[in-house]
Order: C-alpha cells, then sequence, then structure tokens
C-alpha cells in the first residue's frame, strides 16, 4: 500500500464557493488539475514527482455542509513519503482558508 495522508476540516462557506476556493488552492499550490466536478464536489489534482517522492495524487471532496476532505497519496508503491502528503494537504489547507472571505 502506497503511504497517503488524509485530513478533514470545516469552512463556512457554501460548496459553490468552496470548490471554487479549492480549484484556486489546487493551482496556488503548484498541483496539477486533473478533474473538477462542482455538482458532486469532488476535485482530483496531482503533485510532480521530486526529492521526497515519485508523485502523488490528490483527491479533494466538497460536502454541502462545508466538510472538506482532502487526501494526498503518493502514486505507486512508495512505501515513504517523507512527510510530503502530509505537507501537500496541509498547503491546500492553508490556501483554501486564505482564498475564502474572513467571516464577519
Amino acid at each position: 500500500m502506497a503511504a497517503s495522508h488524509q485530513g478533514t476540516m470545516v469552512f463556512s462557506a457554501g460548496r459553490d464557493e468552496l470548490v471554487q476556493a479549492c480549484l484556486r488552492a489546487v493551482a496556488q499550490c503548484g498541483f496539477t488539475l486533473g478533474a473538477s466536478n462542482p455538482e458532486s464536489g469532488q476535485i482530483t489534482a496531482s503533485a510532480r514527482m521530486g526529492m521526497r517522492s515519485w508523485g502523488e495524487k490528490i483527491t479533494i471532496t466538497v460536502g454541502a455542509d462545508g466538510r472538506t476532505d482532502i487526501k494526498s497519496a503518493c502514486r505507486g508503491i512508495q512505501l515513504i513519503d517523507y512527510g510530503k502528503n502530509k505537507a501537500n494537504v496541509n498547503a491546500l489547507f492553508a490556501a483554501i482558508g486564505q482564498s475564502l472571505p474572513a467571516a464577519s
């Protein structure tokens, strides 16, 4: 089983707004957008190969209640990711939070 990391956060935004924020976050983090389905809240992306991994597949799921699940998993059979998957998930959550307007 390939190395992976998954995280969940709940944002106070509607699904449409949150999906758009996720798409901006994918681009901001330098990931390549694979596919997106705003109606279902599904987004896939990928990270390039680097010193710590052979690349990662990233899956984002946005719920109607603002719950956002992000999973980053190494491609292939890489068993150790040296923290790369966790860094991908954390970078995306930070970028999403910055992309959303501040709550007033």
